[in-house]
């Protein structure tokens, strides 16, 4: 009988112990520091060459890129050095923020391509569809 209570105690203490440490290991920052690195990469390889591009627009979408940047770094800053998993957590939505400011600036800047008529010679960009 007493083996049979410790069991009961036991066993559901070690299930939530594992259970912990499978939830840490799921708030991975890194992935999401990654994507959003990813994303402002690719806008930023985008943007070479598009230095003929109207003043205003080239100034949003970088604006937007530059942004992006900034939270990236923030991000980059929690995520290596988080206080516990709510730090983790705030890193990725950090991240998160990031690379929707990134792919905000791609669209603007597909958009003013588009909208300007200049797309010859691009279909060689990474964003471009054929």
């Amino acid at each position: 009988m007493r083996v049979l209570a410790l069991l009961a105690t036991a066993l559901p203490l070690g299930l939530g112990l594992l259970a912990g440490s499978a939830f840490a290991e799921d708030i991975d920052c890194g992935a999401h520091v990654t994507t959003a690195q990813t994303a402002i990469d690719k806008v930023t390889d985008d943007m070479k060459g598009m230095e003929k591009m109207p003043k205003d627009q080239l100034r949003s979408v970088q604006g937007l890129l530059d942004e992006a940047k900034k939270t990236l770094d923030g991000a980059r800053h929690t995520c290596d050095q988080p206080k516990g998993d709510a730090d983790r957590a705030r890193a990725i939505a950090r991240a998160e923020a990031a690379r929707g400011s990134a792919e905000a600036a791609d669209i603007l800047h597909w958009h003013y391509m588009k909208s300007g008529g200049s797309m010859s010679g691009m279909s060689g960009m990474s964003g471009m569809k054929k």
